[in-house]
């Protein structure tokens, strides 16, 4: 289950404690390239992120109104409750950001939808960014009933997994297994979309992907469930989702992405200041998001929305090279790419 981790932010110590990511939350990261590379194309890296940021938003603002779509990486919970209380409350407005916000259909929407140009900015996996970055797969975390007896990763030898459809979930089950000492190639995967809560009731599936903010809250009301994150089996705590970009959107239009972030960071210290507003906001907008289900997603969250990061959105490159490096030496991810290559928070207030 994608999980965050127990540890803190870790800005001082050097170490990113969040698993859904702080990135994710502060939408800060305007990460290049879908698939992209060094070769001058229009979706290509010219040279690294943290230059083109470089002096990207001081006095910059956005001349006129412009429409902006946003590709989600979930269906709406409160992870995103700052683009909702800003869509509420006109921080996206005030930015000159006529937003639409797209839930994904399928797991893969979000990645497809930037490739293709039919979205400006999205909401993905860290990973599976990377997996589109390196054309490589990265991984992530899952969840089991109490129930069930498994106590550990190396329980699902024999076992069937469900999982979302991208590489990252098997990447993740193989990984863990074998961490915890287990044969990952005696592990049963199917793909349940998003349908983990169904299914792990169901006993259609002994585990399954998913996010602990979300579906790891609803299963909890209902049973007692035991999380597994990847960072207590062998992988350093990392940020797990994060917003990210074309490179010319970027070099296009550094302006909008200035306004994207400044409005999302002030809809997350809005929505943090005025948890019930943003609440009612975000259940009014969520179709099917019950106020309730809301309210036990935002507690578990409310720890992880800043944590001790200096401000929303601080990045760093130094925790992003730590996970590459360890995800190399795991043989799950082989990218020596310097993070200023394709990371940056320099167009976040403050950062």
């Amino acid at each position: 289950m994608r999980a965050a981790s127990k540890g803190e932010w870790g800005w001082r110590r050097g170490r990113l404690g969040l698993r859904v990511a702080l990135l994710l939350t502060v939408l800060a990261l305007g990460v290049a390239g879908c698939g992209g590379d060094d070769d001058g194309d229009s979706g290509g890296a010219t040279g690294t992120i943290q230059a083109q940021a470089a002096s990207a938003c001081p006095g910059q603002q956005l001349a006129s109104p412009t429409d902006v779509t946003l590709i989600l990486d979930f269906l709406p919970n409160p992870v995103h409750i700052a683009i909702y209380q800003g869509l509420a409350t006109g921080t996206y407005k005030a930015n000159n950001i006529n937003l639409k916000v797209q839930a994904p259909t399928s797991t893969s929407d979000t990645l497809r939808l930037l490739a293709t140009d039919r979205a400006d900015i999205g909401i993905v996996s860290l990973l599976d960014f990377l997996t589109s970055y390196s054309q490589r797969q990265p991984i992530t975390a899952f969840m089991a009933l109490e129930k069930s007896g498994i106590t550990s990763p190396k329980d699902l030898e024999g076992q069937t997994v469900g999982v979302t459809g991208v590489p990252s979930d098997l990447a993740a089950v193989n990984s863990m297994v074998a961490n915890a000492g287990g044969d990952p190639t005696k592990v049963k995967t199917v793909t349940i979309g998003f349908n983990a809560v169904q299914n792990l009731i169901a006993g259609k599936v002994k585990a399954a992907v998913g996010f602990w903010n979300a579906e790891g809250v609803q299963l909890q009301a209902k049973e007692p469930t035991t999380v597994f994150k990847l960072d207590e089996f062998g992988a350093p705590a990392y940020p797990e989702l994060v917003a990210f970009t074309r490179n010319d959107t970027i070099s296009s239009n550094p302006a909008l992405i200035c306004a994207f972030t400044k409005a999302t960071v002030d809809g997350y210290t809005s929505a943090t200041a005025n948890p019930d507003e943003a609440l009612d906001n975000l259940t009014k907008q969520a179709e099917g998001l019950a106020l309730s289900d809301a309210k036990a997603q935002y507690e578990a969250l409310k720890p992880v929305y800043q944590a001790d990061a200096p401000v929303y959105g601080a990045l760093n490159l130094a925790v992003l090279g730590e996970y590459l490096t360890w995800a190399k030496e795991a043989k799950i991810l082989d990218l020596s790419d310097d993070p200023a290559k394709f990371a940056t928070d320099k167009f976040t207030p403050s950062a």
